[in-house]
């Protein structure tokens, strides 16, 4: 580690038993100094960056710390190397340090007797350390006076552009001590003493600033704190990131917001904190479709209120990246409740907003191929009872949800259902909630949900969907197939299945002979009732999109009600024949 003799100012190396020093955290302007230009001091006396390391080692100086390390001359950004190590291990550093000095160059401080009246209106509406993640309650109404020194404080303070730099999160966050100057380097406070202001100007928890640990506080609720940072360098929106998940990665400047999804991969390597998906899409990126990860910390925006809840609804399921997207085999739920998303596909995020406790949120998704899943409308988030979390079906195979953002997604995930079969119903007699009622083959081609065999843009395809009837042990089976341009279906009831459709490895082509030989294949019975199949035109889209399909409807009557209607036919044909 390099720092600088804050009596000589000449630079010392220390590989073990660093002595204790001071760290400036500051916002860069266009007068710095590198660690080439220390070299030739009279040249660079007057510059305003060599003003500010001066300024920094005698304010060490005089708090007894003899060495300081300042980011614009310790690190020599010429080697690549060496700017990976200090970037990978900066959040050490600064959490190490002695003592951390903000140095606001934009910002004149209160009079004394104002910023005392600051604190103490800010301090008045932080809830007891007890209460602050127990049960929340709206704060009653600010007074005029409350909103008076708050709109002083986000016209001086908040409009820093400290506060706006994505650096200076994890240089707020690490040291455990900091104290604050401003642009004439007059002290105006620590990061404790501040801590209510500071959580209301920046969105971090004041636990935090406190010493919390950060590991307490859920992914997407940290992620959170960058949302409204900028860095120059699309990079450095991921990197500066590394230290506030204790995470470590090489750094591959070039790669642009790739550096953000991969420092999302290695989170979800490292944690099992399903928030990191909480984000919501917003602005003019209102795609249909996309994939688990998001494209910025903008997109966490909305999760400043994320806690655990008070019990962990998805059962431990586990997850991992793969090739193909997020792998797991129980988090992929099928939603019961709520009838505008009933039958939709869900991931619960196992976290709760905390004004809404009971209310799990989660991702909507959308099948697109064999096992294969979306986000569906990621500019929301489900809200979904947590009695029903724990309740609702699980699908019985492997499940990949997309994780990468792909422009091509949406398309995809549409034409996956052109041309497909939906099977419905007429009557509520089959168990469509329950799938271990329920077989379909081949199994993967199917949403088996939705009871759609997918087409993936397939010419030829065929499928078997097989039902059970409620509180039977009866049930039917529905084989359809799409082979020569046209297409063919069949219902059996599970007895009378033709046993050349049981047969192992059938292509479309020998499934559509073997319908084509069957004299009666629209129409069986069973358990009471006379089953009828017949094909219709059928809408999958959404949104203004019309995704054409087919649908075989399933209408279902009691055998008893099917005999008099069939005798009733016969009775008007016999009157107009005598007519």
């Amino acid at each position: 580690m390099r720092l600088i003799n804050c009596q000589s100012l000449d630079f010392e190396e220390f590989v073990q038993d660093v002595p204790p020093y001071a760290v400036l955290s500051h916002t860069w302007g266009k007068d710095e100094v590198t660690l080439g230009d220390m070299s030739n001091r009279d040249k660079i006396s007057e510059r305003d960056g060599f003003r500010k390391i001066k300024d920094t080692c005698r304010v060490a100086l005089e708090q007894g710390i003899r060495y300081a390390w300042v980011d614009t001359c310790c690190i020599d950004k010429t080697s690549s190397a060496e700017l990976s190590e200090a970037i990978n291990s900066m959040f050490a550093w600064y959490r190490q340090a002695a003592m951390c000095f903000v140095f606001l160059s934009d910002f004149t401080s209160f009079s004394r007797d104002t910023l005392a009246d600051i604190v103490t209106s800010f301090d008045a509406r932080e809830p007891p350390e007890e209460q602050q993640e127990v049960v929340y309650k709206d704060p009653p109404p600010l007074t005029s006076q409350e909103i008076a020194i708050r709109d002083k404080v986000n016209k001086s303070l908040g409009s820093c552009r400290w506060f706006s730099r994505g650096w200076t999160l994890q240089e707020l966050i690490a040291p455990k001590r900091v104290t604050f100057y401003d642009r004439d380097w007059k002290c105006f406070g620590s990061k404790t003493e501040l801590a209510s202001v500071l959580a209301w100007v920046t969105g971090i928890d004041s636990s935090v600033l406190k010493g919390k640990p950060l590991d307490e506080i859920l992914v997407g609720r940290r992620m959170s704190w960058a949302s409204t940072r900028t860095t120059t360098r699309v990079e450095d929106m991921a990197y500066c990131l590394l230290g506030i998940f204790d995470i470590n990665m090489p750094l591959l400047y070039g790669e642009g917001k790739k550096a953000f999804t991969r420092l999302q991969e290695e989170i979800i390597r490292s944690s099992h904190d399903l928030s990191i998906f909480a984000w919501k899409a917003e602005g003019t990126n209102l795609r249909r479709y996309r994939g688990l990860m998001a494209s910025s910390p903008a997109e966490f925006k909305g999760c400043q209120r994320l806690i655990k809840p008070s019990f962990e609804w998805n059962n431990g399921g586990e997850y991992s990246i793969t090739s193909r997207g997020l792998r797991t085999e129980s988090l992929v739920r099928i939603t019961r409740e709520d009838s505008a998303e009933l039958g939709s596909y869900f991931l619960s995020l196992n976290c709760v907003d905390a004004r809404q406790t009971k209310l799990i949120l989660a991702v909507s998704l959308r099948q697109y191929g064999p096992g294969l899943f979306a986000r569906r409308k990621p500019w929301q988030r489900l809200t979904i009872f947590d009695l029903s979390v724990f309740s609702a079906a699980k699908l019985p195979q492997p499940q990949y949800i997309c994780c990468k953002d792909n422009p091509e997604l949406e398309n995809i995930v549409m034409q996956s259902r052109v041309d497909a079969i939906q099977i419905g119903f007429s009557v509520d007699i089959f168990d469509k909630w329950d799938l271990d009622s329920i077989t379909a083959f081949p199994q993967a081609d199917w949403d088996l949900k939705n009871s759609i065999l997918l087409t993936l843009q397939r010419p030829q395809l065929w499928g078997m969907w097989r039902i059970k009837m409620k509180e039977r042990d009866e049930g039917i089976n529905i084989v359809c197939v799409r082979s020569s341009g046209w297409l063919l279906y069949g219902i059996f009831t599970w007895d009378k299945v033709p046993p050349p459709l049981t047969r192992k490895g059938l292509l479309p082509s020998e499934v559509e002979n073997i319908l084509k030989r069957l004299p009666d294949r629209t129409s069986t019975s069973c358990s009471g009732y006379y089953h009828t199949i017949q094909d219709m035109h059928l809408d999958l889209g959404e949104a203004g999109v019309n995704i054409a399909a087919t649908l075989l409807q399933v209408s279902s009557i009691e055998k008893d009600r099917h005999t008099q209607g069939q005798a009733g036919k016969k009775f008007i044909k016999r009157l107009f024949k005598r007519a």
